[in-house]
């Protein structure tokens, strides 16, 4: 065995010590670096997301396109026309 495969925690107590492998905590601080890395890259994600996000919700709210204008219609297709013209003639009639 080799003193440095030991660790002793600190507040335990004196003399008792937990036997780390060192490839573990080589990986362990491996992972941390990795999941910091990833951490910061997905929280700059977000902040482009949002960004993008407010930026188009401002140029939908500029050009009023997400509103609903109760009350206006808009121009009908032919197929719709050429009904309610048959209806008008059937109350003619």
């Amino acid at each position: 065995m080799n003193a440095n495969d030991f660790v002793i925690f600190p507040g335990s107590k004196a003399g008792s010590s937990v036997r780390l492998k060192k490839k573990t905590v080589k990986e362990l601080q491996l992972e941390k670096v990795q999941l910091e890395t990833e951490n910061r890259e997905m929280e700059n994600r977000l902040r482009q997301l949002q960004s993008n996000m407010s930026r188009e919700k401002e140029e939908r709210r500029k050009l009023g396109a997400y509103h609903w204008k109760s009350g206006q219609a808009g121009s009908r297709t032919i197929q719709a026309r050429v009904q309610a013209q048959n209806n008008e003639n059937r109350k003619q009639v």
